[in-house]
């Protein structure tokens, strides 16, 4: 997984958890289902900006905060995630379209290379016989 979507998981888990909040209080404030929010924290799915904003509200904290990370080595892309608030609906969908972009060409290139690993070993087998 890409580590801003660990760095967001772990952000919401986190803030959750010192909140004492549910998953099921922030789904319902978020206008989503409790599994849904679920999948969100366990990094199954990748939420759209707007998903993530909502969810910044529905627990009360700045959209930024669930990306900062003591981790980040470059503090510009903090910078950059709290510029994309000022922006306006159709710059935000851009950007949206972008990083969904970026992140589905990065999941179809580890799944080539897993792909191109499993055929590798099929090929190493074959050999050993």
């Amino acid at each position: 997984m890409n580590s801003v979507q660990e760095t967001l998981s772990n952000n919401l888990k986190q803030i959750r958890k010192k909140k004492k909040i549910s998953q099921q209080y922030i789904a319902e404030r978020s206008d989503m289902l409790a599994s849904t929010y679920n999948r969100i924290e366990n990094m199954k799915v990748t939420p759209s900006i707007e998903t993530i904003e909502r969810i910044a509200n529905a627990i009360e904290v700045p959209f930024v905060e669930l990306f900062k990370s003591r981790h980040v080595k470059d503090k510009s892309l903090l910078d950059k995630l709290e510029m994309i608030n000022s922006l306006s609906d159709y710059n935000k969908n851009v950007v949206e379209i972008l990083l969904n972009t970026i992140i589905e060409k990065d999941k179809l290139e580890n799944a080539k290379e897993f792909k191109v690993q499993q055929r590798l070993e099929e090929l190493d087998k074959l050999k050993k016989r």
